[in-house]
């Protein structure tokens, strides 16, 4: 977690920031020219030292017109508010490890194909008892649901079993847990509005507006930093750039290196985490220069991932060599290379690519509609092209990209994709895998792969047999995993310590300074 403070600075939100907004407007063309990063990232600009702004309240915004139901609310807005409605069977903590909330106990069948769940006894906020059947009809949705159908495709069948729910999955996952963060919902309310949840605060509206009020009666019973949470109500982009830079809203949440940027000029305290967004090169190995598992090795070797994201992606990156965030307990650290330019000079030489028998012109696609993401592509095709292969950018529109990716017509490509919270990357190395569109196929591999997710007798050692192996054959070349961003008016805050899924992960624990209030 990287935490900043920065006086009189031009902040980026991005896309994800005009996405908080739901979609509702469409993206400006990606810039043909990277252009000055300094410009790109918006740090020029005034060097007049904005003085904290006292507080009266600690306000979030809200979408007009959008659902709160936790299931079906997309990314945005809503997102940032649905941890203090509702919770979930578990919470992931900063390193992805999930810890029980409403799950009192769990058992599994010894091939971790069945998973039974205790609920706790507690109430939602309307004072009604979590039952079972709220809990198996919540995940119910979340199957079929846009945001959480992913991760639950694996599960065959979900039913109320003796007053526990039952679980059954087609394949072996000892890392489940994991995946069941979804916030549960009263099975009565659901499809409402703003169903009812047991987390610490209740949506209520009146005179003045929508707020979150305390929750009464929540079930852990801890002190919260305070009572009441006005909600502000946005309708356009222009009316969030508006209250946030007026400080009327006093927190967002945002992807620094998304597209679209916008401009904001204050005093602001920025704090990140680390998401399970991927970025990562992919290779076509069916045929061309990348069905040499020598090459492809070589060119994970020339990467010089820490560099990209600190100069590239604006340090909301975090540098990774394998398919699993380096926060999560289950990166195998023991096998990380450090970049050296005479590695990645012998791997190429060991290719054939350095004044050897080879030779090789190639296009990396990259999707349009980000000039971040543009930016880091063509910073490694020209790193990897001072030997015998020569990298050449190529962007395309998301339809014709994908499609290319889809009948395999590409080189290799730029990717980027939200992995499930277990970490499990069989959709982009296993044989058949549907984001495999490289062809990769290795069956001592697809066996570890199977091994690392079924495994109860060391799954720490299968894990990191897998990724030795990975490393090798080097299917694909993860480069990063992306940040979000906490975003908060400075001095309004303190102790925050944000998560991928959580933005208010230990709320209890922050600090709020409001005038007139104890520091």
């Amino acid at each position: 977690m990287k935490r900043f403070t920065r006086r009189s600075l031009f902040l980026l939100l991005t896309a994800a920031l005009c996405l908080l907004l739901a979609g509702c407007w469409g993206s400006d063309p990606l810039a043909e020219e990277n252009g000055d990063l300094n410009g790109l990232l918006g740090l020029e600009g005034s060097d007049t030292a904005d003085d904290v702004v006292p507080i009266t309240s600690f306000a979030l915004p809200i979408l007009a017109g959008e659902t709160l139901d936790p299931i079906d609310c997309g990314d945005g807005v809503q997102q940032l508010l649905l941890p203090l409605l509702y919770e979930g069977l578990f919470e992931l903590d900063p390193s992805f490890e999930p810890q029980p909330v409403l799950c009192e106990s769990y058992t599994h069948s010894e091939d971790f194909m069945v998973w039974t769940f205790q609920v706790r006894s507690v109430s939602f906020s309307d004072g009604s008892a979590l039952s079972a059947a709220d809990v198996a009809a919540a995940l119910q949705r979340a199957k079929t649901s846009a945001r959480y159908g992913a991760r639950l495709s694996s599960v065959s069948s979900i039913r109320v079993q003796n007053g526990a729910v039952e679980i059954t999955l087609s394949q072996a996952n000892n890392r489940f847990p994991a995946l069941l963060d979804i916030p549960i919902p009263s099975k009565s309310s659901a499809g409402s509005a703003v169903p009812i949840g047991t987390g610490p605060y209740v949506y209520t509206t009146g005179d003045n507006g929508a707020s979150l009020m305390k929750n009464t009666v929540w079930w852990k019973g801890e002190s919260l930093p305070v009572d009441t949470i006005p909600l502000r109500t946005v309708d356009s982009e222009n009316t969030l750039t508006y209250l946030f830079s007026s400080h009327a809203i006093q927190m967002l949440l945002t992807d620094y290196t998304g597209s679209d940027p916008v401009s904001y000029k204050g005093n602001l305290s920025i704090t990140d985490t680390q998401t399970t967004t991927l970025q990562y090169l992919g290779f076509n190995c069916r045929s061309g220069p990348f069905s040499d598992a020598k090459l492809r090795r070589a060119i994970s070797l020339g990467i010089n991932r820490d560099s990209i994201c600190k100069a590239y992606l604006s340090g909301h990156a975090v540098s990774t060599q394998f398919p699993v965030a380096p926060a999560s307990s289950w990166y195998p650290a023991a096998l990380e290379e450090s970049y050296n330019a005479e590695s990645f000079a012998q791997a190429m030489t060991e290719a054939g690519y350095n004044g050897g028998a080879h030779a090789a012109s190639v296009r990396m696609l990259v999707c349009e509609g980000n000039a971040f993401r543009l930016s880091a592509a063509k910073a490694i095709a020209a790193a990897l092209s001072v030997y015998d292969l020569k990298v050449e950018v190529h962007t395309l529109p998301y339809e014709e990209y994908l499609s290319a990716l889809q009948s395999g017509t590409f080189d290799l490509y730029y990717g980027e994709t939200r992995m499930t919270p277990d970490f499990n990357c069989a959709a982009l190395i296993q044989t058949g895998g549907s984001l495999n569109y490289g062809g990769f196929s290795d069956p001592a591999l697809d066996a570890q792969l199977t091994t690392a997710f079924s495994t109860a007798a060391s799954p720490s050692g299968a894990n990191e047999t897998l990724f030795s192996t990975f490393q090798t054959n080097a299917p694909i070349a993860p480069i990063c995993f992306k940040t979000q961003s906490v975003v908060l008016q400075a001095g309004a805050a303190d102790n925050i310590t944000p998560t991928a899924s959580n933005a208010f992960y230990r709320f209890p624990d922050w600090t709020i300074h409001l005038t007139g209030a104890d520091s």
